[in-house]
């Protein structure tokens, strides 16, 4: 077993990535996690669920973690999603997709898919008018004396 700072996922679409020269980064290869070289000066792409079933299984969603490293680990991902309007219920085929199963449009799937491989995140009701939850009393009135 390995410490993972990152659990085992598939990002949701198109994930570039640095990682500079920081190791840690694992993909799955062949049924075994491989450590993936840093990217130093570069981009590691990595490809997503969604990606992988709108291609009709073309081009295939990398599984990959993170594993704990003993010094203080950076990297900068830049995610590529379609809007949250797009339709996502039909691959390049016109097969219906697995997403397309659930719903069409890809912003009410990533609501489903993205707490499922980030625990934690989208957890509070994001529908929900918060406005008249903001304190107004930390306004100081300069005239009051």
């Amino acid at each position: 077993n390995v410490p993972l700072s990152e659990l085992e996922h598939e990002d949701s679409t198109v994930t570039v990535l640095t990682t500079f020269n920081n190791t840690g980064l694992q993909a799955l290869y062949d049924g075994k996690y491989r450590d993936v070289p840093p990217s130093d000066n570069g981009f590691i792409i990595n490809i997503g669920t969604l990606i992988e079933d709108i291609t009709d299984n073309r081009i295939k969603a990398v599984r990959h973690r993170v594993k704990q490293v003993d010094f203080e680990r950076h990297s900068i991902p830049c995610f590529f999603n379609p809007s949250f309007d797009a339709d996502i219920s039909k691959s390049i085929s016109g097969r219906l997709t697995a997403a397309g199963e659930q719903t069409k449009l890809f912003g009410e799937w990533m609501r489903a898919y993205l707490p499922a491989v980030e625990p934690g995140l989208l957890e509070e009701d994001m529908t929900e008018d918060h406005s008249s939850s903001v304190d107004k009393t930390d306004s100081l009135d300069s005239n009051a004396d």
